[in-house]
């Protein structure tokens, strides 16, 4: 068995050398992949950048990210298409991408003409940035923004971001009209979980008018208690 062992070895290598040189094609097939996928999002047809989009999804290369930020940026480009490219960068989750995306997130002319991007783009800030990020800044910011579709995505971002700068931005939200605004706060405060949270919380749940709101808080109430070992509320 002694005597076996230097051939066994042998062998070893000779199979990860082959290994090696099956997997460096494949690595340019791959190269050569994203290549036509970037060249497909300048084609004159707009199915066939939407499938380039649906192609990309994934693929973490700098091509890839430079094609979807001139494809965001430019203005004549047709708005699904640009959706879809913010969402993409945002499941890239870099953190130099995600600047860019605070960058079109804070730009007025870019979202105005299409003011479903701002909403996009803020679901994808929570996605791609980290505590104590400017993103966060950002997002705090439009929470006084008039659309509530736009606030409840930037309360969601938030809360997964979980920078506890956030909480006393999000604690009068708790006092919101709107339940969905309400709600998503509640969630928000819960994944940030920050102790400051605890009292509004308290009062959200005992003195809201919504059952179901009472319940949510109530019941974050009771994760903050197991969280910090304590018994009640």
């Amino acid at each position: 068995m002694i005597a076996d062992y230097p051939n066994k070895v042998f062998e070893a290598i000779a199979v990860l050398l082959f290994m090696t040189f099956l997997f460096v094609p494949g690595r340019e097939a791959v190269a050569a992949d994203v290549d036509r996928m970037v060249m497909n999002l300048q084609s004159n047809d707009l199915q066939v950048r939407l499938s380039a989009l649906g192609e990309l999804d994934g693929i973490k290369d700098g091509k890839v990210v430079d094609a979807l930020l001139n494809l965001i940026w430019n203005k004549g480009e047709n708005w699904r298409l640009k959706i879809k490219a913010i969402r993409l960068l945002g499941e890239i989750r870099d953190t130099e991408v995600a600047e860019q995306l605070r960058v079109i997130f804070n730009d007025p002319f870019l979202n105005y003409e299409c003011p479903a991007m701002k909403w996009y783009t803020a679901l994808a800030l929570g996605k791609g940035f980290n505590k104590g990020s400017r993103a966060v800044d950002s997002l705090i910011e439009a929470l006084n923004y008039d659309n509530l579709l736009i606030r409840e995505a930037v309360i969601e971002s938030l809360g997964n971001i979980g920078d506890s700068r956030a909480v006393p931005f999000l604690i009068p939200a708790l006092n919101d009209k709107s339940f969905a605004i309400k709600n998503s706060t509640i969630r928000a405060l819960e994944s940030i979980g920050d102790p400051q949270a605890i009292p509004f919380l308290k009062r959200t749940a005992e003195n809201d008018s919504d059952p179901d709101i009472k319940k949510e808080a109530l019941s974050v109430l009771k994760n903050f208690a197991l969280r910090y070992g304590v018994t009640s509320y």
